[in-house]
């Protein structure tokens, strides 16, 4: 009887940590205060990073200050990325020059300054595993 009970006890403790969920809080500086929207997408795959379509959770934030926070709640066990870009201008997109750099301020998890092309997921990916946070400055405006 009390292997049996034991048993149970230590199924429940394993069944729990399999469904744990976790918050991946995000702090954005360097946004100009009061011009549109920093706008946030998650990403949990390599596959697809960078794609609209491939985001698994996103927000929109006000830009009312030059600092703001945006937390990702209920998220499992797992790797994460996010990339941020301010839409300054209300398009509902992150501007880009002739050649494909982006006009207004972006950013990637662990402030991530690319260098001639956007990371790849294993460059800013943050292992989540229990509360998770990074620190973006924005670049490129």
């Amino acid at each position: 009887m009390k292997i049996k009970m034991i048993s149970l006890i230590i199924l429940a403790a394993v069944n729990s940590s399999m469904f744990a969920q976790h918050s991946l809080s995000v702090e954005v500086t360097g946004v100009e205060p009061g011009k549109g929207y920093v706008f946030f997408g998650l990403y949990d795959k390599e596959k697809g990073f960078l794609d609209h379509a491939s985001q698994i959770a996103t927000a929109k934030v006000k830009a009312a200050e030059n600092k703001l926070v945006y937390t990702f709640k209920n998220l499992p066990d797992g790797d994460y990325a996010i990339a941020v870009y301010q839409d300054v201008n209300g398009n509902g997109k992150c501007d880009r020059s002739i050649i494909g750099y982006p006009t207004e301020g972006f950013g990637f998890s662990k402030n991530y300054k690319p260098k001639f092309s956007a990371p790849d997921f294993d460059d800013v990916k943050i292992a989540v595993s229990q509360y998770a946070k990074t620190s973006i400055a924005l670049i490129g405006k």
